[in-house]
Formats: C-alpha cells, sequence, structure tokens
C-alpha cells in the first residue's frame, strides 16, 4: 500500500511541474500551430466544405421534418448564419493565400498584425474577410437560444405529463 501511495505522489509530483514549466514558458507549448504550404490549406479547405455540406444537409431536413416551434426556427438561423461563415471564412483563406508575406505587417504576437497599403480588391477582399466573427458570434447564440427553447418545452411537457 506504502509502494502505491509514493506511486501516486511521485506522479502528482510530476503533473505539478510540468504543468509549472507551462506556465513559466508558455510560448514554448506552440499551441497555435499554422500548418505549411501547401497541404495545410488543403485540409482545411476540404474541411470547411465538408462542414458546409453537413450544415446545408441539417438545415434541409430541419425544415422537413421539424415542426415549426421557435427552437427549431432558431436552429435553422443558426445554419444560415454557419453556411454564410463558412463561405466568407472559405474565401477568406483562399484570399490569403494569394496575398505575400510582405503585405502584412507582424507586431509582436500572432494575434497583432497590419495590413500594408496600397490597397487592391485582394487585400479588402481579405480584410473584409477577417470580420468573420460578426457571423460567428450570433450563430452560437442563436444555437444556445435553440437548444435551450428546446430543452425548455421538452421539460414542461415532461411535467405536465407527469401531473396527469
Amino acid at each position: 500500500m506504502k509502494n502505491i501511495l509514493n506511486m501516486v505522489f511521485q506522479y502528482v509530483i510530476a503533473a505539478i511541474l510540468v504543468l509549472l514549466t507551462m506556465l513559466v514558458d508558455p510560448d514554448a507549448a506552440w499551441a497555435l500551430q499554422s500548418h505549411g504550404p501547401p497541404e495545410g490549406i488543403y485540409v482545411h479547405q476540404m474541411a470547411h466544405a465538408f462542414f458546409f455540406g453537413s450544415l446545408l444537409y441539417l438545415y434541409r431536413d430541419l425544415g422537413r421534418s421539424a415542426s415549426e416551434s421557435r427552437g427549431w426556427s432558431y436552429l435553422k438561423r443558426f445554419c444560415l448564419l454557419m453556411l454564410a461563415w463558412n463561405v466568407v471564412a472559405f474565401t477568406g483563406h483562399t484570399v490569403a493565400t494569394q496575398l505575400a508575406p510582405e503585405h502584412i505587417a507582424h507586431a509582436a504576437s500572432y494575434f497583432h498584425s497590419r495590413l500594408l497599403g496600397p490597397m487592391n480588391v485582394t487585400k479588402v477582399l481579405f480584410y473584409i474577410t477577417r470580420f468573420d466573427h460578426l457571423l460567428v458570434v450570433p450563430a452560437l447564440f442563436f444555437l444556445y437560444i435553440g437548444l435551450h427553447t428546446l430543452f425548455t418545452s421538452v421539460e414542461n411537457e415532461m411535467s405536465e405529463g407527469g401531473e396527469q
């Protein structure tokens, strides 16, 4: 028994040391990895195409089989916004491959960069597609509201059924 406790203690100490190491030097963790050309962008774009097809199927299926309750309506709105997001993201990734590295000035970190002039159609389209969060955030809100509404309606039906 003492050996087992000793072994568990050693594992706990090792895990704490690993966590402390990650906290002390988080830049070395490489949590964000951009894949080099061309395989990274190909796989990513295929994932967008697959997600687009899945959302299209879900939207069509919701229109055919789901009732017209508010929860299902919110889920349809989620699908439409995510379909639009997929188009914007796919376009943005495609346009990004057309930009040369010297067209973007990188600051101290990955999240801070500037698009350098002179502006052309490709750069403007790249800039516009960076605002894809304006579609994703409302879409996720509609997903949450839709699922919450459906859950509440099922919960109410179950409580009404239990009273009879």
